[in-house]
């Protein structure tokens, strides 16, 4: 009986005091929700903006790494200047050249080139606004000789290296380009070492001056497999941020009559060889621009370089080894009234042939620069690059160039080619 007792004493029970009222629980879990509520109305908003600047950001930077490129020469032997509306279409404004000089040096000397940088700097702010890059090419079709010999010479490449530097200070650019016609099988290391060694400078230059973007560099390749064949690509293309496939040379041009550009056709060396090969064996399409001539050429005491049965596109210069340039503006002078211009379709090009003055001409029309940059967003190639803007003298060619959706909707190196 003690036990029991002593069992019943040790279960505690709560008397009425002791338990805990509903009322009050319920105030208490009232409030709970309330503070709850509360935090919920507070935290909303501030997580909705963060979530917002987290997909803008990475949206921005989507948007930055599938942008497609439209590069645009700006020559200093033209007249004509720029305007906003060819500004407003351009990604990149290439200034040709800063001159090799004897000593390794490279500079704009000419009272002339200095006159057109400064008139294209002048215009140029607005559009830098919009995130335009503005850059100089170094070396160019005559002074290219002189980069072997200076990166030869410690002293040269001193000067080189030091100049090129210089050309930010001055200028105040976002980039410059390495446009080197070409580089020989003895070039092959040199060419690569340059641009390495120059990427490093322009990576020291951005640090020393506390920039966050990272300064800009090109180079240039030809569609022509044997000047083309002596770059190291896949080594070159960790340091620049493109390449330019320039489509035309004035080597080949003054040797043969054919199509200036083709887009397909001939035995090899078409544009679209070129672009698969480069694409087929860098595996980096967004890294590649198409070169898309804006002047014509043509050539006289020649006979008609076409034929479809042969696989011919040109044929050996006879006569004068001498390729006239033509520009749009020439059409209303005498030689091209009343001309009937063809249609090459398996180039894809326009012509014009005079039999009776043994005469062929090739050149860009709003037909066929459509059908390049549908060819570049179709391959989803990086982006395009015109030579040059200031040879459209009434804007129509770039008008048709830019009238053409480039965007592809693809992933940036997704590879279109069939490769082997």
């Amino acid at each position: 009986m003690s036990t029991n007792q002593s069992s019943s004493k040790s279960v505690s029970l709560l008397n009425s005091s002791e338990r805990p009222s509903p009322t009050r629980n319920n105030g208490k879990t009232k409030k709970y929700i309330l503070q709850f509520l509360i935090i919920c109305v507070v935290a909303a908003p501030i997580a909705y903006l963060l979530t917002s600047l987290f997909v803008s950001s990475i949206e921005t930077l989507n948007n930055e790494q599938n942008q497609k490129r439209v590069v645009g020469y700006y020559t200093v032997w033209e007249e004509k200047k720029l305007t906003m509306d060819q500004l407003k279409k351009l990604t990149h404004i290439i200034f040709m050249f800063a001159d090799v000089q004897e000593d390794g040096s490279v500079n704009i000397h000419d009272s002339h080139a200095v006159k057109r940088i400064w008139d294209m700097k002048e215009i140029i702010s607005m559009a830098r606004k919009q995130g335009m890059k503005v850059m100089i090419a170094v070396g160019g079709h005559l002074t290219s000789i002189r980069f072997p010999p200076t990166l030869e010479d410690p002293v040269k490449k001193k000067n080189l290296m030091e100049s090129i530097a210089n050309l930010f200070e001055e200028y105040d650019i976002d980039g410059i380009e390495i446009f080197w016609m070409w580089p020989t099988e003895e070039d092959k290391v040199k060419h690569l070492k340059l641009v390495r060694e120059v990427r490093q400078q322009l990576t020291s230059m951005k640090e020393s001056k506390g920039k966050t973007k990272d300064y800009v560099l090109s180079v240039i390749t030809s569609r022509y497999s044997h000047f083309r064949e002596n770059i190291y690509y896949n080594e070159i293309m960790k340091h620049v941020d493109f390449v330019n496939v320039l489509t035309h040379d004035w080597r080949f041009m003054r040797e043969y009559v054919g199509p200036l550009a083709p887009l397909y056709g001939g035995r090899k060396d078409s544009i679209d060889d070129a672009m698969k090969y480069l694409t087929c064996f860098t595996k980096q399409p967004s890294k590649l621009n198409l070169g898309i001539p804006l002047f014509g050429i043509f050539w006289t005491n020649t006979t008609f370089p076409i034929d479809d049965t042969k696989q011919r596109l040109c044929v050996p210069k006879t006569g004068e080894k001498i390729a006239y340039e033509v520009r749009w503006r020439d059409r209303s002078s005498n030689r091209w009234k009343n001309v009937q211009t063809s249609w090459h379709n398996i180039s894809r090009t326009p012509y014009i042939w005079k039999s009776d003055e043994k005469m062929f001409s090739s050149f860009e029309n709003e037909r066929s620069l459509k059908e390049k940059v549908d060819y570049a967003r179709i391959n989803n190639i990086g982006g395009v690059v015109i030579y040059a803007i200031d040879q459209d003298e009434d804007n129509k060619l770039m008008s048709a160039i830019t009238s053409v959706r480039l965007e592809s909707g693809d992933d940036v190196n997704d590879i279109k080619y069939h490769c082997e």
